[in-house]
């Protein structure tokens, strides 16, 4: 997990010219440094449940949701650039601070910060989006390069759907694995894939292997990609089969996290999959990254 602590940005922040003009207005600097990697916020969904008066209609937040995943990006913060968004963020005590684990599809954590409405100040219902604040919205994302699918649905009021339904599997969980009936439940079957992902593989002498990620990008990892039926329920019992906790949490012998994975015609998309958050050493390396030629 990186250490530094970076911001997260999934709604106006995305977009610099508006930002930019908000601080110019008010004699600030602008408080965000390079862009470091557009990232998920995983288990939450964006949501529009709190008016604001400068917006002149609902504004995006967050909430806790199972199997869901906030599109959005990382940024590193200049000095003096948190002094600036919390003044950014604090009309009538409005926001609070979040803090955060972020994905990036190479496996990896960040810590980091996202801003959340206090819950004592929001909506139960839908609070509809000014169409200027829903262009600047969009036009933020399209900049970073981010699918704006899940920001349009929530913006007409409806539920998102999940932006990550694959899995990627590469052990116990594969189709001639003992533990393949636990995936099967949640999993559409049919939608089996062979697939790669960047990665090292280790044998845990367990009789499962253990998967770490590869920044250097250069040893994949062999398995298969599944599109899950309801990753909510399907998270219910495969956190606890891979003793997955909460994000930050100690003690986990696997941690769920994000990669882009690739299917035989060369086509990616982003997956969920479990990478060992405990120590590999000890354990030997799977050069092929292929645990079926070690249990063939």
């Amino acid at each position: 997990m990186t250490g530094e602590l970076l911001y997260f940005a999934y709604g106006a922040n995305l977009n610099r010219d508006d930002l930019a003009k908000w601080c110019q207005e008010r004699r600030l600097d602008y408080p965000l440094g390079e862009k470091v990697a557009n990232a998920y916020l995983p288990d939450t969904r964006l949501i529009a449940n709190y008016y604001s008066s400068f917006r002149q209609g609902g504004i995006l937040n967050i909430k806790y949701q199972l199997g869901q995943a906030t599109p959005g990006a990382l940024f590193r913060v200049l000095p003096g650039g948190w002094n600036v968004l919390d003044i950014k963020g604090d009309r009538k005590n409005m926001y609070k601070h979040l803090n955060i684990v972020a994905l990036t599809d190479d496996g990896r954590e960040h810590v980091a910060v996202a801003y959340q409405v206090d819950a004592a100040k929001t909506s139960r219902t839908f609070v509809p989006l000014n169409p200027d604040y829903r262009r600047i919205v969009r036009e933020g994302m399209e900049a970073h390069g981010i699918d704006a699918g899940v920001f349009n649905a929530v913006a007409e009021g409806r539920d998102p759907d999940y932006p990550i339904r694959h899995i990627f599997v590469y052990g116990t969980l594969m189709s001639e694995g003992p533990r393949h009936y636990l995936l099967a439940a949640w999993a559409d079957i049919e939608s089996r894939r062979p697939a790669r992902v960047n990665g090292l593989l280790y044998n845990s002498w367990k009789g499962f292997p253990c998967m770490i990620p590869d920044v250097t990008e250069r040893s994949q990892v062999m398995g298969e990609l599944y599109t899950l039926t309801d990753p909510k329920k399907a998270f219910e019992i495969l956190d606890i089969v891979e003793t997955a906790k909460r994000y930050a949490a100690t003690g986990a012998f696997f941690r769920r996290a994000i990669v882009a994975a690739t299917r035989q015609d060369g086509t990616k998309c982003p997956a969920w999959t479990y990478f060992v958050d405990m120590s590999v050493e000890g354990m030997p390396r799977i050069d092929s990254g292929d645990w079926r030629s070690v249990i063939a």
